[in-house]
């Protein structure tokens, strides 16, 4: 028992590194490349969150950050794609789990102003990592997760966004159990 106690453990404490090391590593390229980069963009937004889980029906208030873009050179690429660093937070509402989180996102932009958005990154959450089944908590295995998103949006202009959202997180078989969490909705932008 303590060695799983023990392996387990050492699972969260070297996902918790990689994810403090890689949100190091982007905001020190998002200050080498945002001579060139656009300003930061901050989000507002609600989430329904938990869908299919323990935890449906109850909303979060999402609030995120993309950094400055990585400078990727001059290329055809450039003018279409760029990826940002990205920090924020799910803020359940009704008691439930709460998340930050730290990533990348990549932005590609569309003719006609509409936008797609794929997030990969991990989070810490405040969550169950056992529960009975009568708390109405979700088991997330680890407090330490990966987060993965995906949204569709459009820009009004050049300072502002709305973003239809789903983003998922979970442990990747990492911890058990590994039910995860997912959540989707909407929300608002505006670029500094």
């Amino acid at each position: 028992m303590d060695m799983m106690i023990s392996s387990k453990l050492g699972r969260v404490t070297v996902f918790a590194a990689l994810l403090v090391g890689s949100a190091l590593m982007a905001s020190e390229g998002a200050r080498a490349g945002s001579a060139v980069a656009s300003g930061t963009e901050v989000r507002i937004g609600t989430f329904y969150h938990g869908y299919q889980g323990r935890e449906a029906g109850t909303a979060d208030i999402a609030i995120d950050a993309l950094l400055p873009a990585f400078d990727l050179g001059k290329s055809p690429l450039t003018s279409w794609f760029s990826l940002h660093p990205q920090i924020g937070a799910d803020l359940n509402t009704q008691g439930k789990t709460s998340a930050a989180f730290a990533g990348f996102a990549g932005v590609v932009e569309f003719p006609g102003n509409m936008l797609i958005e794929g997030d990969l990154g991990g989070s810490i959450n405040n969550g169950k990592t056992t529960s009975p089944d009568d708390t109405g908590r979700a088991e997330l295995g680890c407090t330490a997760l990966f987060r993965e998103a995906l949204g569709i949006g459009f820009r009004f202009s050049k300072q502002a966004s709305v973003m239809a959202v789903a983003e998922h997180m979970s442990n990747a078989n990492l911890c058990t159990p590994n039910n995860g969490i997912t959540n989707f909705g909407l929300r608002f932008g505006y670029n500094f």
